[in-house]
């Protein structure tokens, strides 16, 4: 029974952090508002990513040569996730503290899968995992990010992108982009 307590722990965390992926990525990185003019770090977060991030890879999706650490704009720090997670890691501890700590685990998780993804797709090193099926729908689906910047938020898990009607198709011009 505690298995499957644990299981449906991990589930219900995946599934949230689809959906804090999505608006951290739409809300924070891709929209400027006024708190960003009062917390600096938001503004930092939004300039790195939407004018930055977004300008590198403008013309070609994955194999532009960009300067040496310019590739930080693409990456999580972990240890930053653990420490946003936090508060709803407290809250999940009103429930039950296994929920608290698994959604932890699952924000680490997803900041490595998030790195190790987002990295290959940008700077592609043809990492074993770059030949998987799920990796080429994830670099597909997050290639129409680049082309449509206010669709397809989530880089790991897009299941809030379905949910919330964020998710973009891929036209036939789109598909022969992706060829080329």
């Amino acid at each position: 029974m505690l298995v499957l307590q644990l299981f449906g722990w991990f589930i219900f965390s995946c599934v949230l952090m689809s959906f804090i992926e999505h608006q951290v990525h739409c809300r924070l990185m891709h929209h400027r508002h006024f708190m960003s003019k009062l917390i600096t770090p938001l503004n930092k977060t939004f300039e790195n990513h939407a004018i930055k991030h977004h300008s590198i890879y403008s013309k070609n999706f994955s194999d532009e040569a960009i300067p040496p650490g310019t590739d930080k704009h693409i990456r999580l720090r972990v240890k930053e996730g653990l420490i946003e997670g936090l508060p709803v890691a407290l809250l999940l501890s009103l429930i039950s503290i296994e929920g608290a700590i698994i959604f932890e685990m699952v924000v680490c998780l997803h900041h490595f899968c998030w790195n190790q993804i987002h990295l290959e797709m940008h700077k592609p090193e043809q990492m074993g995992f770059s030949r998987w099926p799920v990796y080429k729908f994830l670099a597909r689906y997050h290639w129409l990010h680049h082309r449509y910047p206010d669709k397809n938020f989530n880089v790991v898990f897009p299941l809030a992108d379905y949910v919330l009607g964020t998710s973009a198709r891929a036209n036939a011009v789109d598909l022969k982009c992706m060829q080329e």
